[in-house]
């Protein structure tokens, strides 16, 4: 690219020789100047390849140490080594976001150089610190190490996607969340693991929700995270039989494709496809006792469905045309 000095000496000749009058000359400076600012250059790409490879070279360095040490270590040094590794992430995160007051009410140029890496060191941290609480705690009941480890990875992972939302950071929540919900609920509250599937499955409802509400930072993601948190509770409930899985699985269904219905996402169509596939397999194997025969009924009525819809849909774009 030319410089700004070559560039503007350009344009000055072309309105010397009647070519270009100046209010063009200066629409094609201030072009230029906007292309020049937002093009990334080549020293950007490698420092942000530098980065996230040194931070992934770190990460890695810490792990084979504590993996080829870690049982001649003493808990406290476990936990200090961790404590420090999820300090410094946090640390660069927040730094990288624009510092604290910035990171608490979110800054919204999420796709900048600093803000992607600075989501990578958010989720790292929130490993860190929940390898942290957990060997801590590790003495005791190994379910409470579990939960607290859960619940501090959650708190970190939730403030460092409201910090810089991303897609990383919500499959960051959406990995920790579910898990220290579940054990809260079994845990401390001591109910019956039903309540905690009931409990991931209204998450699920809320991923929804959001992602309908357009709050997230991407709408696929969202819907995604939202199918298999709730696909997910949908089958680790035990009813009679597997009535309850497949039922709740089917209402997954129903419900990718109402909203498919007000929100054009492929996500929807798909999540709700298998949804549906997945529980008609499920109530045709306990209806029929796993008969081969039920199977084919499954894929014949499935075939007819496909050619239904792909005939409607066919017509629709006829009448369009």
């Amino acid at each position: 690219m030319v410089s700004d000095n070559r560039a503007g000496s350009a344009v000055a000749r072309l309105v010397a020789e009647g070519v270009l009058s100046r209010s063009q000359a200066d629409a094609v400076l201030a072009a230029l100047a906007a292309e020049q600012s937002t093009a990334p250059t080549r020293g950007k790409v490698l420092a942000e390849i530098a980065a996230y490879l040194g931070a992934g070279l770190l990460f890695g360095g810490i792990f084979l140490v504590m993996a080829s040490s870690w049982e001649n270590l003493g808990r406290l040094v476990r936990v200090g080594v961790l404590a420090l590794v999820a300090a410094g992430l946090l640390f660069g995160g927040v730094a990288l976001a624009g510092g604290l007051s910035r990171a608490r009410s979110g800054p919204r140029g999420a796709h900048s150089v600093r803000t992607r890496l600075a989501t990578v060191l958010f989720a790292l941290a929130s490993v860190a610190v929940a390898g942290a609480v957990g060997t801590a705690l590790e003495n005791g009941s190994a379910d409470l190490a579990l939960l607290f480890a859960c619940l501090a990875g959650s708190v970190l992972a939730v403030f460092g996607y409201l910090a810089v939302p991303s897609v990383l950071g919500m499959i960051t929540c959406a990995c920790f969340v579910p898990a220290a919900l579940v054990g809260l609920l079994t845990d401390v509250f001591d109910l019956d693991n039903v309540w905690g599937s009931v409990a991931v499955l209204l998450l699920g409802g809320l991923w929804f929700a959001l992602t309908r509400a357009g709050v997230l930072a991407e709408t696929w993601a969202g819907y995604l995270i939202a199918i298999v948190t709730s696909v997910a509770a949908a089958q680790s409930i035990d009813g009679v039989g597997r009535t309850a899985a497949y039922l709740l699985t089917a209402l997954v269904a129903v419900v990718c494709f109402a909203l498919y219905a007000t929100a054009r996402s492929v996500v929807l169509v798909i999540g709700g496809g298998m949804s549906i596939a997945l529980a008609a397999g499920q109530a045709v194997s306990e209806w029929t006792d796993d008969a081969l025969g039920a199977a084919g009924v499954v894929v014949v009525i499935g075939a007819i469905v496909l050619t239904f819809g792909a005939v409607q849909l066919t017509r629709s774009q006829k009448k369009l045309s």
